[in-house]
């Protein structure tokens, strides 16, 4: 998971539940933001990483739309590559 500011992700090696998992998905990538909670139902959230590994099972629903397309496109701004 990757913390919000942060260059670096972190490794959780404890078990969590997922208690919510929000994103896009698009053939300009993968944006999604997740919140687990622990045994005592201490949440966090940030950004999902690569290489995640479920436990037991992760109920997903996904939507897809052909009204909308989501693409990226580079803020100056921010300086960073938003969806749109």
């Amino acid at each position: 998971m990757r913390f919000a500011n942060q260059a670096m992700s972190t490794v959780l090696t404890e078990k969590f539940e997922i208690i919510a998992l929000n994103g896009t998905i698009s053939t300009m990538g993968v944006h999604l933001h997740i919140a687990v909670s622990d045994r005592e139902g201490k949440t966090i959230g940030g950004h999902l990483d690569y290489e995640c590994i479920i436990y037991t099972t992760a109920e997903i629903v996904i939507g897809v739309s052909k009204e909308f397309t989501f693409n990226r496109t580079f803020d100056r701004q921010t300086g960073y590559t938003n969806f749109l």
